[in-house]
Parts: C-alpha cells; structure tokens; sequence
C-alpha cells in the first residue's frame, strides 16, 4: 500500500501568485512554510500579467476609470 507523506509547517499559503509567493517571501525568514499551487508557478494567472496590474493607486484616480480602463483591455 502507497503512503502520503505527512507535512507540517507553520503557515501554509494556499496559490503561487504575486501576494502568495511575496507572503511566504516576507515570512520565510521566521516560519516554516509551505506553498501550495494546483499546477506550475508559469501558468498562474500573474505569470499572464504581463503588462501589469491594474489598481487605484491614489486620489488621482477613481473606482469607475480603473473600470474602465479594464474593460478597454479586455482583461
């Protein structure tokens, strides 16, 4: 019979994305971690944010332009 490995850690962050993997980054330093991802980190979807990623970074800016300006880009 085929065993599963038993794993444990002290944070586990679930996606391989920009904000997970910059997590586990920050806290690697202090914690065990364990990153989970359901496929390869070059085919999340930040991996296809190429072109940046889009926000409102200040008063500048507004909810309905950022809107906008998504819909423009088809994203």
């Amino acid at each position: 019979m085929m065993t599963t490995p038993e794993l444990s850690c002290d944070v586990l962050i679930i996606g391989s994305g920009a904000a997970g993997l910059s997590l586990a980054l920050r806290l690697a330093e202090k914690h065990k971690i364990i990153v989970l991802s359901k496929g390869p980190v070059s085919e999340g979807s930040t991996f296809y944010a190429q072109g940046g990623i889009a926000a409102v970074f200040d008063e500048t800016d507004s909810i309905a332009s950022h809107v906008e300006d998504t819909l423009i880009a088809g994203a």
